[in-house]
């Protein structure tokens, strides 16, 4: 079985499909079949690297893994770190997988129990190859490099995951998971990541994450041209030079087993490497710049200016302006009881934990406030991560999923409230964290919202948000099915939110004041004398309850609504008790601006 060959489209197939679903006993035969072939083998163990970035759930060198593949492999022995996360394998199992491990049936893996046997039988010896392929200009290196194929026409880039995708498209077609993608086209991606395959068994084979808003152009010989936006790429070869990446500034060769991010947005164009080596060729139109050489931990800025030329600045690179370069779980929340028992004080008339689930068909949260009822049902499947001794909701990077109140809420109008929350966005994105609709819904399937607070993102399909700051958490707060102009009723942070890090959030109604707060400070405000709607519906992570639009796509946790208006003092006390930092003025806790 060759790589590129029918048999190795299906195998691909059927492991990203027990992804997100069960597979049936003929679909986990052909996987058994198929896996049996070394280059099957290899092709599935490369694909868990593929999605491992967006599915993070622990690695090889975590110890309940390391555990559970010496169970598997029938030896005591722990097995330590082999370069490449075993996240899917591990995500795509039920709660139940450490004793469905141990099982194996008709001589068999049953599902996707094998994922995580192929990451150790296999990626160990990976891992030996690469360690000895490092840049050394060794006959190590010479040869290795000599069993790859040579250079020539390149296998056509392929789309392997996708985590909230919108594209932009103007013949109505869009990427799908799985088909090559030709020459001469161009992608353009709204928002979410897309993680593509380049250069398929060549030596300038890659792993690439673009993150949205950005676009892309396939070249002929089947290596990408980067238009703007952020990605970042991962050479899987080995050599010299062998991944190029044509950007505004020039060419970018990237040796092989190197990471890089690569940021550009028409006047500014960045390359930040985290491992490897990279060498920037400016175009003959910047020949005032010099070719530039990086390596570990180095990044360089091109900035040109009309009439200025251009500039060249080398720094220290940063993993933290690439969302797709860290994991899910990158900034653990782990809160104890000390937090439980501030927001407690506060006497929440709705809190909701996440901690554990209650009842059967549908399963919900219980509701820990003062307020009789109001536990929150579970619609779809959302996913769970565990900090610590807290467990937080993982919502819209799989499937559709949300929470939604038993009952209408609040019984009277009123003049004040507070809706706080812990959120930890994925990526930027629009979509939903928490908003009030109407229970009965329009003939067109839409419900009218009394409350919103949603992260918005850079791009301009939704007409109602053209001209708005992006990647900002935006909180609206109007009577139902008011009249009232969106500009009267909106109100958007001031500064951006971050991707994959825990922020404390607060939207705040009193008397005629509309605030928005995030880690402790005033964010914005304005008037906005409208009282808040009774008897609404309380929906967390989408905007519509039968709906997958505007998804939220990332964690929550921690939500309580107060039936007034908490005083500054008590959302800090509430952070400190959380065992973070209030930010300074006009600094989040993060330190973006």
């Amino acid at each position: 079985m060759k790589p590129e060959n029918e048999s190795s489209q299906v195998l691909r197939t059927l492991i990203l499909k027990s992804q997100c679903e069960p597979l049936s006993e003929s679909e986990v035969d052909k996987l058994n079949e198929l896996i049996q072939f070394k280059e099957g083998a290899e092709e599935a163990a490369a694909l868990i690297d593929q999605l491992c970035a967006l599915t993070d759930s622990g690695s090889l060198d975590a110890p309940a893994n390391a555990e559970m593949l010496g169970k598997v492999l029938g030896s005591d022995k722990h097995i330590t770190r082999v370069g490449i996360d075993s996240n899917a394998a591990v995500s795509a199992m039920s709660p139940s997988a450490p004793e469905a491990m141990a099982t194996r049936a008709s001589g068999k893996w049953s599902n996707t129990h094998w994922l995580l046997v192929l990451a150790a039988s296999h990626l160990l010896v990976a891992s030996l190859v690469w360690s000895l392929a490092k840049p050394s200009a060794t006959g190590t290196e010479m040869a290795l490099e000599a069993t790859l194929p040579k250079s020539g026409p390149s296998a056509s880039p392929q789309l392997v995951s996708m985590t909230a995708c919108v594209w932009h498209s103007t013949d109505d077609s869009v990427p799908v998971v799985g088909e090559p993608i030709d020459s001469g086209e161009v992608l353009n991606l709204v928002e979410g990541i897309a993680e593509l395959r380049v250069g398929e068994g060549t030596p300038g084979e890659a792993m690439v994450r673009l993150e949205g808003p950005a676009s892309i152009f396939i070249r002929a010989d089947g290596q990408l041209g980067f238009l703007r936006g952020s990605m970042t790429v991962k050479s899987l070869g080995i050599g010299r030079g062998k991944v190029s990446v044509d950007m505004p500034i020039g060419e970018v060769l990237v040796d092989g087993q190197s990471s890089i991010g690569l940021v550009s947005d028409g006047s500014v164009d960045e390359v930040h490497v985290f491992t490897g080596q990279v060498l920037v060729k400016p175009a003959h139109a910047a020949s005032t710049a010099t070719e530039v050489h990086l390596e570990d931990g180095e990044a360089v800025r091109f900035s040109s200016k009309p009439g200025l030329g251009i500039s060249v600045v080398k720094f220290e690179a940063s993993m933290a302006n690439f969302v797709s370069a860290r994991s899910a779980g990158f900034d653990p929340l782990d809160l104890g009881e000390e937090y439980v028992r501030a927001v407690s004080e506060s006497q929440p008339s709705i809190y909701w934990r996440f901690e554990e689930l209650s009842g059967e068909s549908p399963p919900f949260v219980e509701n820990e406030g003062t307020t009789p009822g109001m536990n929150a049902i579970v619609v779809g499947n959302p996913d769970w991560r565990q900090y610590g001794t807290n467990r937080v909701a993982e919502l819209g990077a799989s499937t559709s999923s949300a929470f939604r109140a038993l009952e209408p809420w609040p019984g009277k109008p009123l003049d004040e409230y507070t809706i706080e929350m812990w959120v930890k966005p994925l990526l930027f994105h629009h979509g939903e964290v928490l908003c009030l609709h109407a229970v009965e819904g329009l003939k067109d399937g839409r419900y009218p919202h009394t409350m919103m607070l949603e992260t918005t993102a850079q791009h301009y399909f939704t007409h109602r948000l053209t001209g708005s700051p992006p990647n900002r958490f935006r909180f609206v707060h109007r009577a139902l099915r008011s009249n009232e102009p969106i500009s009267a009723t909106n109100l958007f942070a001031e500064q951006e939110y971050r991707a994959r890090v825990w922020q404390h959030v607060a939207a705040q109604k009193k008397g005629d004041r509309q605030m928005l707060w995030i880690d402790g400070q005033l964010s914005a405000e304005h008037s906005n004398s409208a009282p808040l709607t009774e008897q609404v519906q309380i929906l967390v992570g989408q905007v519509y309850p039968d709906s997958v639009y505007r998804r939220f796509v990332g964690q929550i946790d921690e939500v309580a609504i107060y039936e007034r208006c908490l005083s500054p003092q008590e959302l800090r006390t509430h952070i400190r008790a959380a065992g973070r930092s209030v930010a300074r003025k006009g600094i989040n806790a993060t330190g973006a601006k």
